[in-house]
Parts: C-alpha cells; sequence; structure tokens
C-alpha cells in the first residue's frame, strides 16, 4: 500500500512538472523558459525538480517518451506492407487535435530534441514490424536498420512539413501521401 501511494505521488509529480511545461511552452519559446518557472507553475520545489529531472530537457523528452509509449495504432494490421506500416494516420489526427502543443513544439531549438528522439520510436517501432513481414531466413535487398531510418525520416520530415505549413491538408491525406512516398520503396527493398 505504501508504495502504491509513493508511485502515485511520483506520477502525480511528473504530471504536475510535464503539465507546467507545456503550458508555459503554449504562452513562450522553450528556450527562454526556466526550471524555476516550471517549478513555480507546477508547485514543486527545485530539489523535487531536480530528484526526477536532470534539466528542463530531460522533462521534455521524458514527457515525450511517455507521450509516444501511450500511442498504440488502430489500423488494420493485416501483415501487409500495404497495411498499418507505422500508424500515421491516427498520429496525424492526433497531432491536429493537439495542434496548440505541436505548435508549442515547433519553436526555436526545442523541434530538434523532440524530432530526434521521434524519428528514433519510429525507427525502431518500423524495424520491429518489418522483422514480422520477413518470411524466415531471408534477408531484405537493403538492411532493416536502413530501411526503418527511411522510413521513420520520411515520417518525421512530413510531420515538420506539416505542422510548418499550418497542417494544410487533413490528417487523411498527410497519411495517403506519406504512404505513396514509402510503400513502393518498401516493397522494393523486401523484394516484394
Amino acid at each position: 500500500m505504501n508504495e502504491q501511494r509513493e508511485d502515485r505521488r511520483l506520477r502525480r509529480t511528473r504530471n504536475l512538472l510535464t503539465g507546467a511545461l507545456i503550458d508555459l511552452m503554449v504562452e513562450k519559446r522553450y528556450d527562454s523558459i526556466t526550471v524555476q518557472q516550471i517549478i513555480d507553475r507546477a508547485g514543486v520545489g527545485r530539489s523535487t525538480f531536480y530528484a526526477h529531472y536532470r534539466d528542463k530537457d530531460d522533462l521534455l523528452l521524458s514527457g515525450f517518451e511517455a507521450a509516444v509509449d501511450g500511442f498504440d495504432a488502430h489500423g488494420d494490421d493485416d501483415g501487409t506492407v500495404d497495411s498499418q506500416i507505422i500508424p500515421a494516420l491516427e498520429f496525424f489526427k492526433h497531432v491536429q487535435e493537439n495542434r496548440h502543443l505541436f505548435n508549442a513544439l515547433t519553436r526555436g531549438r526545442v523541434i530538434d530534441l523532440v524530432f530526434e528522439k521521434g524519428q528514433d520510436y519510429w525507427s525502431k517501432r518500423f524495424e520491429n514490424y518489418l522483422k514480422g513481414l520477413l518470411p524466415q531466413g531471408r534477408e531484405p535487398e537493403v538492411p532493416l536498420p536502413v530501411l526503418a531510418n527511411y522510413a521513420a525520416g520520411t515520417f518525421i520530415t512530413l510531420l515538420k512539413w506539416w505542422l510548418n505549413n499550418d497542417m494544410l491538408y487533413s490528417p487523411q491525406r498527410m497519411d495517403e501521401m506519406f504512404r505513396q512516398l514509402v510503400t513502393p520503396s518498401i516493397k522494393a527493398a523486401l523484394g516484394n
């Protein structure tokens, strides 16, 4: 019971700090936000902040990791290249629904931190997916880490472009364009 209360307090503190950072990012550039402003907004002490995070970048990236770890595809995954390569449509919808947060993330140097982490996340997820498509003992024309990084890079680049262009197209259209760009390359690399 005591451990459960400890976990709840830990989650609550982390949520307060993450929420404070997000609120501040909507109001001002990430580069101008200080740890003091974050802890004042969250209502926690400096020692509490540093017990959980090294700096505000660590807080930002940990919040990003928590968000993507909870993200799961809802698409139709029938094990073919044309099915949910990456849950692009769901993620584009998620970005559109949280546009104020993602617009805040695209200001200043924070975009590089977040998108670098995003590229790593999507690349690993994509590589795991591709492993399931390969028949036992068959090697793809292009090594899986290279192919996964290519697809993740395309996805991240499209996402950046979409955000920087005021979400000019619908999530559905962005998903279609992503698939048009990567599916032929993936099929060729897998020897399909």
